[in-house]
């Protein structure tokens, strides 16, 4: 989780030290696609038998989304934005005892969050952002499956910078905290247009 820290951190400050000029922050109307890789971690009780616990289960997977917002200006230099987003994922977590298998993957989410964010120069700025999302997971037991959806806090960081007047690309990472012990660490790359 260090390096993801790292690598927004070292590509905001390689924006800021490029342009020193100042321009019109992000606003209006966007949409977009994305698409990383998710990386879920379960505890899970009384999976094969009343009292077992597993901890520290962990599951990776490529995930997709598409999304949409709008952005107001914030002064000269700041901004603030609110944002939907439908994503799928293919992560999934196996546990195999040789006698029992025990399967839960994440399927699809639906979300919505804010952001608040600052410009670095003339065409880059960071942001970090708040909501909420629903995720459907599928668990199996011995081929026998059921799904629930589980609703978690969502919490993030990117940085985004523009290329053309219409076009942006964005990298973030965001940390969905759910009800049922269940989190996810996701990084991901976008391009967004914007009208």
């Amino acid at each position: 989780m260090n390096t993801k820290f790292a690598v927004i951190a070292s590509a905001s400050f390689l924006a800021l030290a490029a342009t020193p000029a100042m321009a019109e922050p992000f606003s209006g109307p966007y949409v977009g696609v994305e698409a990383g890789l998710d990386s879920y971690e379960v505890q899970a009780d009384d999976v094969f038998a009343a009292g077992d616990h597993y901890d520290g289960l962990s599951g990776n997977g490529v995930v997709g989304a598409v999304f949409a917002g709008y952005d107001l200006p914030l002064g000269t230099s700041a901004f603030v934005g609110v944002e939907g987003k439908a994503a799928l994922s293919a992560a999934e977590i196996t546990v195999d005892t040789g006698e029992d298998a025990f399967t839960v993957g994440a399927k699809e989410t639906f979300g919505a969050t804010a952001r608040l964010g600052a410009m670095l120069n003339d065409s880059t700025g960071i942001y970090g952002r708040a909501g909420w999302e629903n995720t459907r997971f599928k668990a199996e037991l011995n081929g026998e499956g059921d799904s629930d959806r589980d609703d978690a806090l969502v919490l993030g960081a990117g940085l985004e910078t523009r290329f053309g007047e219409a076009t942006s690309f964005r990298v973030e990472y965001t940390y969905a905290d759910y009800s049922d012990f269940i989190k996810n660490n996701s990084v991901r790359a976008g391009v967004a247009y914007r009208f």
